[in-house]
């Protein structure tokens, strides 16, 4: 066992200088980049191991709702609960920032949010302010299931 392991995982913002390392962490899961900039990761939470970034989720606000995006864990930390409290972690972000739901657009992860209590429905019924972001518009396939949250 590594001295990783026996590590706390913390939760925060983004630190100064990390910018890349959590663009890098994003596309190394094969998630979109392309739109990310610094005024968009303002509303992301990272996720420490000791000091190494090792999870990552953000909220795009769109009005009174918010797209949740680009969850991504390390692959030597899946299976740890650390994708499950980056998505409480930023469903709290996005309440105390005014969002009263959260969407989100998957290839790969609907089951996975069905377990946090998402619901799946029709990509069409999004929010205006949600279908306008280019997440939406233009970053994921037309294939990629849409779900949502109260908060």
């Amino acid at each position: 066992m590594g001295n990783d392991m026996l590590l706390p995982t913390t939760f925060s913002g983004i630190r100064p200088g990390e910018e890349s390392d959590v663009i890098g962490l994003i596309a190394d899961t094969g998630l979109s980049v392309q739109d990310l900039d610094a005024e968009k990761l303002v509303h992301f939470i990272v996720a420490r191991t000791g000091d190494a970034i090792v999870g990552v989720v953000g909220v795009e606000p769109a009005g009174e709702v918010a797209l949740l995006r680009s969850l991504a864990v390390v692959e030597y930390c899946r299976n740890q609960a650390i994708a499950t409290r980056l998505v409480a972690a930023v469903e709290k972000y996005a309440r105390s920032h005014g969002a009263l739901a959260l969407y989100l657009l998957t290839l790969d992860a609907a089951e996975f949010f069905d377990k946090q209590a998402y619901e799946r429905i029709d990509r069409q019924t999004a929010p205006a302010g949600v279908q306008a972001t280019e997440e939406f518009r233009t970053l994921c396939p037309a294939t990629a299931e849409c779900l949502y949250k109260l908060l």
